[in-house]
């Protein structure tokens, strides 16, 4: 009707033959005193170890470091919102093929923070960085720079135009550089047109 006290100065064994339930009424607290480590489903065999439930409020996991291990596959799932949130560096790395996506046409978001901060994708040894989708739009703020070791190609595909500086701005357009060895424009036609006078 009152308290069960158990003491042992070496190994306490409890063991059972089918089912083992630890229930209680109040808080259930199980720890070691100092550093001992706390282990839960250690053994060396095929089991599911499931921790908390559907209905839990909350699964609160605190260390100096969490470390995940799997020797198969490591899924998460949330019904809602899902955060992942680092203090100093956030690094995800696979051995295989790393793939970021949303499940529809929900928006898929990188560096949106309002920061000045430098995004980067790839590296120089990378094979390629390759962009794909009915519309790309690269807009910046300030200056935007394209620059290659190579050559630079900038084409469509069939007959749509090239479009360089056409908004109605009064801009200066260059092409070339005074060191540059030769503009080539080759065309069918080539038409010069100027509002004001031409040089």
């Amino acid at each position: 009707a009152g308290t069960i006290i158990t003491n042992s100065t070496t190994t306490t064994a409890l063991t059972s033959g089918t089912t083992f339930d630890i229930s209680s009424g109040g808080i259930l607290s199980i720890d070691t005193v100092g550093t001992d480590a706390i282990n839960f489903g250690t053994e060396a065999a095929a089991k599911t170890i499931t921790i908390g439930n559907d209905a839990s409020a909350k699964v609160d996991v605190n260390a100096l470091i969490v470390e995940l291990d799997s020797a198969g596959t490591i899924i998460t799932n949330s019904t809602t919102t899902t955060a992942l949130t680092s203090g100093t560096t956030f690094d995800i790395s696979s051995g295989g093929i790393l793939s970021i996506d949303t499940v529809g046409t929900d928006a898929i978001n990188f560096g949106t923070e309002a920061a000045a901060k430098t995004i980067t994708i790839g590296n120089d040894a990378s094979t390629k960085v390759d962009i794909n989708a009915l519309a790309i739009e690269l807009d910046s703020a300030a200056a935007m720079t394209l620059s290659s070791v190579g050559a630079l190609d900038i084409d469509t595909v069939g007959t749509a135009a090239i479009d360089i500086g056409t908004q109605a701005a009064a801009k200066t357009i260059t092409i070339g550089n005074d060191a540059s060895t030769k503009v080539d424009i080759n065309a069918l036609a080539i038409e010069l047109d100027s509002a004001a006078a031409m040089t």
